[in-house]
């Protein structure tokens, strides 16, 4: 007997809790009268391969995590912050450049701009801040832009607000990991033929990092993240400390990119603007992973908040002032704007080696942020009825797994299909992370005017100034970048709505179709009900249906299809020569055909005894192989799926185990 059946046998009225005392041992709730509560244990597999794939199942993933591990998997601030701050701090290293990209079109006499870009850029930054701060105060369990949208402004722009940031999710993993593949064929160009499939790999290395856990993401992405944070603040210390020395660092041995020759206006400072606004993506990420905090989550993560908006200030717009005072521009070899501030102030030494591995390391890294927050978001639109409910289960390791894969699936596909070039994504980047900016702080808007609380004046002004500026950023981008590929995530948003839409359709005629009245006592089915046995042969798995059968109803059918009247008979005379009480029915199929004819028979049948419930029992073998999956049970297969859902039919599996006979036994014949 297995542990398992020895915890169930030993369960007694009164027990509060029984467990097996066995390691890496899984759980599932048991519950019968009189007990409480039991957790019985899953046996680990008995096969040799089994147990294989079972251990390097916990050397990748970990071991399983009870839901009362869930506390002990929350953050701390300072793991927090590469989790959830990732993403926009890596901005610094394409964001720039970005900006310097679309500006080349007109020379680079229209670089003086940069920096007038880069501080507008910063006070959206700052705007975009204290507005999520207030989103978290009002908002102590969560409050991403779905939520907040979905309870003030209604479902369409709830769903608007979720969809904009799916879509941004799937591009910030597509572009941040790009952009440090990019950052490492910078340093070793013999790498750049290969860039996609290093794209892919680390995409797929992130997800299997995340399938451990967020807190060990968290411990595993630190060190690169502050790693990099030291790199490129002495970077940028050094470089300004320099300027003011009257030696500022000089970029040199650069040529310049092959960019479409544009005129200068209006709209070429809007793209440029819009560019740059890439370095805020991922800015709401804390808003929506407030409950990944440890106590107090709130305070904790309006503190994480600030330190992340400060760092990812400092960082932008020193090196936007060094890319500006060096002379660094994109380049036609693909080496970054970063790479060559690096190189012009560390020289083409270890350090400038350590910016652009700390560099690619969190521009890869830079895609947990999503990988942190799509998994969440799809977790709660799954929860609401508004995509597939599988999104919504956590894993072994607490993880929304569903959510995990998918993303990596999607960006992953992204990648191939525009090559990994960073350029060719960018124009699709941020939009939507900007519109879910906007129906957020709408949303707050909303908020305070409706539960006017201590400070509402204040909080609505600054939500409100928000949602103006952002929505101004939106208008910008749909103008400035619609040609260029933006009109792609303008029609994509649409489409994510109506599927969910569907899918809250489908589920609510699910949820009515199946509600139980509430008061109706239900009593006892009094309609009659006979059983049916599909035989294909005369063996132990069909005797072992009649049997079941016979327990179910005084009347069971033994349906026998077959080509050759012959052999039916010889079937029929075995069976009630062997079987008592069995009502053998021939079914004679000319064409060959075994389950159609069945199927056809039943129908006939059902429709001169129309007041019955015919229940169908289907010998099925239990497979211990994988191959046997392929060699057994396909007609079975068919007459389950040509009979299910059909109205007075059950259909019914009936398992059964090929076992070796005694060996003074006599065969059992066919």
């Amino acid at each position: 007997m297995s542990d398992s059946g020895k915890v169930l046998a030993g369960v007694k009225p009164g027990d509060r809790r029984v467990r097996v005392d066995r390691p890496h041992a899984r759980y599932f709730r048991y519950r019968a009268p009189g007990v409480l509560s039991a957790k019985l244990a899953v046996e680990e597999p008995t096969t040799s391969l089994g147990q294989a794939l079972a251990r390097s199942r916990r050397i990748l993933f970990g071991r399983p995590l009870s839901s009362e591990a869930e506390l002990t998997e929350r953050l701390p601030k300072w793991k927090a912050l590469p989790v959830f701050s990732s993403d926009v701090m890596s901005s610094v290293a394409y964001a720039t450049e970005a900006s310097l990209y679309t500006l080349l079109g007109v020379g680079t006499a229209a670089f003086v701009w940069l920096l007038p870009i880069s501080v507008a850029i910063i006070g959206v930054l700052a705007l975009v801040t204290l507005s999520y701060r207030q989103t978290i105060r009002a908002y102590p369990n969560g409050g991403g832009s779905y939520i907040v949208a979905h309870a003030n402004l209604g479902v369409l722009p709830g769903l608007v607000a979720a969809a904009a940031l799916l879509t941004d999710y799937v591009l910030t993993v597509a572009v941040s990991v790009s952009s440090g593949i990019q950052a490492l064929y910078s340093a070793f160009p013999p790498l750049a033929p290969i860039a996609v499939p290093l794209i892919v790999l680390s995409i797929l290395l992130v997800m299997t990092v995340n399938l451990r856990g967020i807190r060990e993401s968290g411990t595993i992405f630190a060190t690169p993240t502050y790693l990099f944070l030291v790199i490129t603040f002495l970077m940028i210390a050094l470089g300004v400390l320099r300027t003011l020395l009257g030696q500022p660092p000089h970029v040199t041995g650069v040529v310049p990119a092959q960019v479409p020759v544009e005129t200068f206006g209006l709209l070429l400072l809007m793209r440029a603007f819009a560019d740059g606004c890439s370095a805020m993506t991922g800015t709401e990420a804390v808003a929506n992973g407030v409950p990944a905090f440890k106590p107090p989550e709130w305070q904790n993560a309006r503190t994480t908040m600030l330190i992340m908006a400060t760092l990812l200030g400092t960082m932008y717009l020193g090196t936007s002032f060094l890319a500006h005072v060096s002379g660094a521009l994109p380049a036609a070899s693909g080496e970054s704007v970063l790479s060559q501030i690096g190189r012009s102030i560390y020289g083409p030494g270890p350090l400038w080696y350590i910016l652009q591995l700390s560099t690619m390391g969190i521009l890869i890294l830079a895609a947990n942020t999503s990988f942190a927050d799509f998994p969440r978001l799809s977790s709660i639109l799954a929860r609401d009825g508004y995509m597939p409910r599988q999104f919504a289960f956590r894993g072994e390791r607490l993880a929304f797994n569903a959510g995990i894969v998918a993303l990596a699936a999607v960006s992953s596909l992204l990648v191939v299909a525009f090559g990994g070039h960073v350029e060719a994504l960018i124009p699709l980047y941020a939009i939507g992370v900007f519109t879910a900016f906007t129906l957020s702080q709408a949303g707050m808007v909303r908020h305070w005017l409706k539960e006017r609380g201590q400070g509402w004046r204040l909080s609505a002004f600054f939500n409100g100034l928000g949602a103006v500026t952002t929505g101004i950023v939106v208008v910008i981008f749909a103008i400035a970048k619609f040609a260029l590929g933006a009109w792609i995530v303008i029609v994509i948003v649409p489409v994510l709505v109506a599927l969910m839409l569907f899918v809250h359709r489908e589920y609510q005629a699910e949820s009515y179709g199946l509600a139980v009245r509430v008061g109706v006592p239900i009593r006892r089915p009094h309609r009659p009900q006979r059983v049916v046995v599909a035989a294909p042969s005369f063996s132990r798995a069909v005797v072992q249906a009649i049997r079941v059968g016979q327990t179910m109803s005084r009347e069971v059918d033994v349906v026998h299809v077959t080509a050759d009247l012959e052999e039916g008979e010889r079937f029929r005379e075995r069976a009630e020569a062997q079987l008592e009480g069995a009502r053998v029915v021939l079914v004679e199929s000319p064409y060959r055909s075994l389950v159609n004819p069945f199927v056809r028979y039943l129908e006939a049948s059902q429709a001169e005894r129309h007041d019955e419930v015919t229940v169908v029992l289907i010998p099925e073998l239990v497979a211990r192989h994988w191959w046997e999956r392929f060699l057994y049970n396909q007609n079975a297969r068919r007459i389950r799926e040509a009979l299910v859902g059909r109205r007075d039919i059950v259909v019914l599996d009936v398992p059964y185990r090929r076992e070796e006979p005694a060996p003074a036994a006599e065969p059992v014949q066919a």
